[in-house]
């Protein structure tokens, strides 16, 4: 697997505004969101990962979920 950063992606803002609009006390995963957004880049992972082959999934995100 190889890694192309992704890092820098935003939730669509239809998105957050429906979301909020549905839950205006906001849920877990919202909070985990808006507070550790932007604490792990794929770039920081880059150098776990060949230069070629299959793109991998975003170490980002995997960390993330993991704090969940």
């Amino acid at each position: 697997m190889s890694l192309r950063p992704r890092s820098g992606e935003q939730v669509p803002p239809l998105t957050a505004q429906i979301a909020r609009a549905s839950n205006p006390g906001g849920t877990a995963a919202m909070w985990v969101r808006d507070r550790l957004d932007g604490l792990w880049r794929d770039e920081d992972f880059a150098d776990w990962y060949p230069r070629d082959g299959r793109p991998g999934l975003s170490p980002a995100q995997l960390a993330t979920v993991c704090v969940l």
